[in-house]
């Protein structure tokens, strides 16, 4: 079988900058009776790279890099009958872990060769694709120190965001949301609010992962802790898993919804890692079984 394989030089520390590393990965396929067509590029040389890719005639593409990288692929092959793989090469690779990739790129190469094709529903952000998450308050500002995070253990990031979230979060301006799902709208005021493809299971943990990636719904997730003590309140709730159980936190679902902020035009957002500019109001939808993926065989009983 022949793999498209696609890495972002700058990903994972730039560990595939090295020709070395780069052959180990080669041979992973090679061994296993397996082609592949291994290109490292430039993160300005993405997108035309994998513009020309998805004309080609293999079966499967292979994307590198973080989730920003992996749902830029996403937009490009929805639709194209090719399936993507993910390359695990960012800093918190949330994609990688729904669909229970090895987060070490040598083992996730050996699982993806071991996958399975599945569909998944893809989320669009008026002309943008989501993948993972929409998130939308004072996080896209914190956001732009998560360089700093590459590396870290999960638990000294933790801290760190915590730590972000007593200082930044509660001197940001609280959004006076506005809602419109099923025909009502709904007005929350927050300083964080997510939206994603399907649901996020409920558990202990530090990083949110989604099980049920076809369901069908988008859900949005607003929360209205607002001061420093509720701020931490729904930190220690999101680790222990009980965020959903606390009363400034509403959950809706829906097919698709759209949002506003009073009078603004645009706000700052994060779709899937990177930060853009949010146009106000904004339709979100659900694009059920919109992208082929590829996903690690369960091992036997």
């Amino acid at each position: 079988m022949l793999y498209e394989v696609i890495i972002n030089r700058e990903s994972g520390s730039g560990i595939f900058r090295d020709m070395e590393q780069q052959n180990r990965l080669k041979r992973i396929f090679t061994d296993n009776g397996h082609r592949i067509e291994l290109h490292v590029a430039a993160p300005e040389e993405l997108d035309g790279l994998l513009q020309k890719k998805a004309q080609s005639p293999a079966e499967v593409l292979i994307i590198g890099g973080g989730d920003g990288t992996v749902t830029g692929a996403a937009k490009l092959l929805q639709g194209t009958g090719k399936a993507l793989g993910v390359l695990p090469l960012g800093t918190f690779n949330l994609e990688a872990r729904d669909l229970n990739i090895s987060l070490d790129p040598f083992k996730a190469a050996e699982e993806l060769m071991n996958s399975e094709i599945v569909e998944i529903d893809l989320m669009t952000v008026d002309d943008e694709c989501c993948l993972c998450a929409t998130v939308i308050g004072f996080y896209p500002n914190l956001a732009k120190s998560r360089k700093s995070f590459h590396g870290k253990s999960w638990w000294t990031k933790f801290i760190r965001i915590v730590h972000d979230i007593c200082t930044v979060a509660v001197s940001s301006p609280a959004l006076k949301l506005e809602i419109t799902i099923d025909g009502e709208t709904i007005h929350r005021r927050t300083r964080l609010a997510a939206f994603s493809p399907g649901q996020y299971d409920e558990g202990i943990g530090i990083i949110p992962n989604r099980s049920e990636l076809s369901s069908g719904k988008l859900t949005a997730y607003v929360s209205e802790h607002l001061n420093r003590g509720q701020m931490l309140k729904a930190a220690v709730a999101y680790i222990t898993g009980s965020l959903l159980k606390t009363e400034e936190m509403t959950r809706l679902e829906s097919s698709e919804i759209t949002i506003g902020v009073g009078r603004r035009k645009t706000i700052p957002a994060m779709i899937d890692g990177e930060i853009v500019n949010m146009k106000m109001p904004c339709h979100l939808k659900i694009l059920p079984r919109a992208l082929k993926v590829l996903r690690p065989r369960k091992p036997a009983n």
